[in-house]
C-alpha cells in the first residue's frame, strides 16, 4: 500500500506538469494549479477510459450544445469520435496525465460551413495536446505540451 504521506507530493509534482486550474468549461482558467489535492482532481488514465466525452469549448472559447463532437478513448489507447460532421478513429499514447494523438483516419463527408469550421478547429487543436487532467467537476481538460488549455470536454 503506498505511503499516504506521500500521496500530497506525487500529486502536487504531477500537477505541477499541468499549470492550469481545473474548473468547469465555462470557468476561467487560471496560470497556476489551484485544485485541491483531496477534492477530486485525477491524472488517472482509468478516469478518462471507456467513456464518453462532450466537448464544451476549444481554447476557453464555448461550443453551442447543438454540436456533434466528443471524445471515447479505450484503457490500450484506441480512440474514436465525432468531430462535427466527420467520425474519426485512431491510437492515443496514455501515461498518467499525458495522453498524445497520434494519426486519425476520418471520414470525408461535407456539413454545413460552421459545423466544417469547427471540426477543423477541433481536429487541429487535437494534433496539438499532450497531457490531461480531471477535476473536481468531472470536467477533462486537454492541454498542450506548454501546459495550456486546449480542449475541455464534460461526460456524455
Amino acid at each position: 500500500m503506498p505511503d499516504r504521506a506521500l500521496l500530497p507530493l506525487t500529486l502536487a509534482v504531477a500537477l505541477a506538469l499541468h499549470p492550469l486550474a481545473v474548473r468547469a468549461c465555462d470557468q476561467p482558467l487560471a496560470p497556476h494549479f489551484d485544485a485541491d489535492p483531496q477534492g477530486g482532481t485525477s491524472i488517472s488514465v482509468g478516469r478518462i477510459a471507456d467513456r464518453e466525452w462532450r466537448l464544451r469549448s476549444i481554447d476557453g472559447d464555448p461550443i453551442p450544445d447543438t454540436a456533434d463532437v466528443w471524445l471515447m478513448v479505450t484503457p490500450d489507447g484506441k480512440i474514436s469520435g465525432r468531430a462535427g460532421c466527420n467520425r474519426y478513429v485512431g491510437q492515443a499514447e496514455l501515461d498518467a496525465g499525458f495522453i498524445g494523438f497520434g494519426r486519425l483516419v476520418v471520414t470525408y463527408m461535407a456539413c454545413d460551413v460552421r459545423t466544417m469550421e469547427l471540426e477543423s478547429a477541433y481536429l487541429a487543436t487535437l494534433a496539438e495536446i499532450g497531457g490531461f487532467v480531471v477535476g473536481p467537476d468531472g470536467a477533462l481538460w486537454l492541454t498542450r505540451p506548454d501546459g495550456t488549455a486546449g480542449l475541455c470536454f464534460g461526460p456524455a
